[in-house]
């Protein structure tokens, strides 16, 4: 009678089949791997910027810090992730991301201080463009004889007009912001 093997021998002697994997293949695998706990970081901090620490996650998953190349690869990684969150509609919190992005790369202070100063004039104008159109919704109404306890606040949202200002604001702004990104990326 010919020998029964288990499900794991079979396993065992296909994976034999199969050989090692590269160099190259394990690296990949490795990137791939200390790619997604940075992006796991990232998001836990971004969720709760006060509660976590990036450097002692980074220090707590790297090892206890033992090992500087998965340290470099999980720092990469966050960093990307942090650089990907800065973004003109984001509704997080623009400063938390640039000091998230400064307490893992110190050097990029510079450039993360052209980043908070071109979310504040993008926030600016674009306040100012809502104040505009609320008070254009007003005067129409007023002019048709609307006022008073009967209107609220104008929802300019939905408007075409909110629209168009929007995308040209974003249109201003946004590769401005990309080019810092470009930057802070290089660096």
């Amino acid at each position: 009678m010919s020998e029964l093997k288990s499900a794991w021998e079979i396993a065992l002697e296909k994976s034999n089949k199969l050989g090692k994997p590269s160099a190259e293949e394990e690296q990949r695998y490795l990137e791939e791997k200390y790619r997604q706990i940075g992006t796991a970081i990232v998001r836990k901090y971004l969720d709760d910027p006060r509660g976590s620490s990036l450097t002692s996650q980074l220090e707590a998953h790297s090892e206890k810090g033992k090992n500087p190349i998965i340290k470099n690869l999980i720092r990469r990684a966050a960093l990307n992730e942090l650089i990907a969150a800065l973004d003109l509609k984001n509704p997080m919190n623009p400063n938390e991301i640039c000091q998230g992005i400064a307490s893992l790369r110190p050097e990029s202070q510079p450039v993360l201080d052209q980043v908070t100063q071109l979310v504040q004039e993008y926030e600016q104008a674009r306040g100012e463009t809502r104040r505009e159109l609320e008070n254009k919704g007003k005067e129409v109404l007023h002019r048709l004889r609307i006022s008073g306890t009967a209107v609220g606040d104008t929802n300019i949202e939905d408007s075409t007009e909110w629209q168009e200002k929007q995308q040209l604001l974003m249109a201003t702004f946004a590769p401005k912001l990309d080019s810092l990104e470009q930057e802070l990326t290089k660096g």
